[in-house]
């Protein structure tokens, strides 16, 4: 289970994206439990909750290929000295190794390398220790790295294929025809960009520049490497994605951990010590939530019971009696009062 850590600002182009689609960006980044602050911020989380937060936005857009538009529309100067790298060295093969140098000020647990065989060169990227859930950010970085090429080496270049370490999940057609080039599924362990090789020590197209320095101190490796989520910060985390998911199914202990890169074990340890239990954590927000909700005019107690997740009104009315001791009806008549501090932790 991979250990990583990254900095939210990797998705700083998907709220814009899921926008464009009518989708609510926030409802999508509380599932991977994170804001859309986060993103803004450049806080950092793991690289699981990115994982996890692209899967969620391929599946509300319905669009697998989702990886590319995010790659292709990525700001570099969003990136920090990842992206600004790109533009920053004397010869294509200077950006490489820059960004490569650069990448534990955005992420940690990545293997960069350039290989060089005969005419050929290739261009690796492996993110060490993730699984098959991480297709989705490695064809974001292959679509931005491809674009920043196309920037240095002018319009008219294209690689000569591209290689990924996941099986295809969209429409092969889609992609060749976004890097105008055959791509390659479940090859190797690594993304690879591969091209002529004559192209690293080619003059850049439109020359290159340094990038500001206070693009570097912005994002500082320091923390990257040895970062956990502490106890607080996972249940925050878990509290906002039992929030995204209560109206359809509660998010499980399980899917809570795949999302924090933990095992189900370990995130129950790390909520134990925080003197939380993840079944209660549910059952604080299902009782928040239902005495907000109860005081919105016009809203039933069958509509309430449904976006807490419940499958069946009664499971609600003994649940609610447990929590306030009447019936949702009684409390709406007599007690529609928010209690102090109920269901709320700062989640």
């Amino acid at each position: 289970m991979s250990h990583a850590a990254a900095r939210a600002a990797l998705l700083h182009m998907l709220p814009a994206y899921l926008a464009s689609a009518d989708v609510e960006a926030e409802t999508v980044f509380r599932r991977a439990g994170m804001t859309v602050e986060d993103v803004r911020s450049g806080k950092i989380v793991r690289r699981s909750q990115i994982n996890a937060a692209l899967a969620f936005a391929a599946d509300y857009v319905g669009t697998a290929e989702i990886g590319l538009a995010l790659g292709d529309t990525a700001e570099p100067g969003r990136l920090g000295p990842i992206g600004m790298a790109m533009r920053a060295g004397a010869t294509v093969e200077s950006c490489m190794r820059a960004q490569a140098a650069e990448m534990p000020s955005m992420q940690s647990h990545v293997d960069i390398r350039l290989h060089k065989r005969g005419d050929d060169a290739v261009w690796t990227h492996r993110l060490v220790g993730d699984d098959e859930s991480a297709w989705l950010l490695y064809e974001g970085v292959a679509a931005f790295n491809v674009k920043m090429l196309k920037c240095l080496l002018g319009d008219g270049w294209a690689p000569e294929r591209v290689t990924f370490p996941h099986a295809c999940k969209g429409r092969r057609q889609v992609y060749e025809e976004f890097f105008q080039a055959p791509v390659v599924f479940a090859r190797d362990e690594e993304l690879g960009i591969h091209f002529r090789r004559d192209a690293l020590s080619r003059p850049l197209f439109g020359g290159h520049g340094r990038y500001p320095d206070d693009g570097v101190a912005a994002f500082a490796a320091e923390g990257l490497e040895r970062f956990r989520l502490g106890p607080s910060e996972i249940e925050l985390a878990v509290g906002r994605m039992i929030d995204a998911t209560m109206p359809h199914k509660p998010i499980t202990l399980h899917e809570a951990a795949t999302v924090l890169g933990l095992s189900p074990r370990t995130l129950q340890r790390k909520l134990d010590e925080h003197g939380a239990v993840f079944e209660q954590i549910l059952d604080s927000r299902r009782h928040g939530q239902a005495v907000r909700l109860l005081t919105e005019p016009g809203m039933s107690v069958t509509t309430v019971a449904m976006l807490l997740g419940y499958s069946d009104t009664a499971h609600f009315h003994r649940a609610f009696r447990r929590w306030e001791g009447q019936s949702p009806t009684d409390y709406r008549r007599f007690g529609a009062i928010l209690l102090p501090g109920a269901g709320t932790r700062g989640y």
